[in-house]
Parts: structure tokens; C-alpha cells; sequence
């Protein structure tokens, strides 16, 4: 993760992508109306608590324990998940248009496939 300054670890990722529609929200918008922030926050508590039967290391990148720690690292995620979509901005907007215009699925996923070739590993 961010705390050993390596790839983000799997718990990191998904903090990043339960983020990301709040960035998206906050971007839009200026405020979160739909969106849940509290998501990223309560999956952190319930994988530390399944930690040892679900086969994560919720530590895993260097992060602390303890509600300081987790706030660093939620304010991290949700930095990379804001800096994800300005470095996709042309890319979202191109879905969003496309999709605006009754796009099927599978242009969609074209879309992307051709606007992100070669980025699948920076996240």
C-alpha cells in the first residue's frame, strides 16, 4: 500500500474502488448526496475482524492499527481514487457520453478496452 510505498495490496484496492463513486460524487458535484463514504471504513473493520478465516493481511503494505492509522490510510485510498479518475477523465467522460446516447454493454466495454489499453496495472 501506500504506507510501504509499493503496489497497492488487495485490501488497498478495494478501499480505493469503494472510493471511487464518492470521488466521482465529490468531483461532479462538490458534496456527497448518493455515494457512500462510510463503506470504505466499515469494510476495513469487517476484514480485520475475518482477517484470519478470509485469507487477508488487512496490515499488508505497512499500514498501522488503531482509528489513527485507518484514517491515513481511508484519506489515501480516496486520494488515489481521486487521482484515478482525473487521470481517466477523458475516458469517463467518453463512457458517460456513450453511455448517455444508449450504448450497448459491449460498446461500452470496447470503449474502455481501446481509451485504457496498456493502463490495466496502474491500479
Amino acid at each position: 500500500g501506500a504506507a510501504g510505498g509499493g503496489q497497492p495490496r488487495l485490501a488497498d484496492r478495494v478501499l480505493v474502488w469503494l472510493l471511487s463513486p464518492v470521488a466521482a460524487e465529490v468531483a461532479a458535484y462538490g458534496d456527497v448526496t448518493i455515494s457512500r463514504p462510510a463503506l470504505a471504513a466499515q469494510f476495513l473493520q469487517a476484514a480485520r475482524r475475518r482477517e484470519a478465516s478470509a485469507g487477508v493481511d488487512v496490515q499488508e503494505g505497512g499500514w498501522g492499527e488503531g482509528e489513527e492509522a485507518d484514517e491515513v490510510r481511508l484519506r489515501w485510498a480516496f486520494g488515489e481514487a481521486k487521482r484515478l479518475l482525473a487521470a481517466n477523465a477523458a475516458a469517463q467522460q467518453a463512457l458517460q457520453d456513450q453511455m448517455a446516447a444508449g450504448a450497448s454493454v459491449g460498446g461500452s466495454v470496447l470503449l474502455l478496452e481501446e481509451r485504457l489499453k496498456g493502463r490495466w496495472g496502474s491500479v
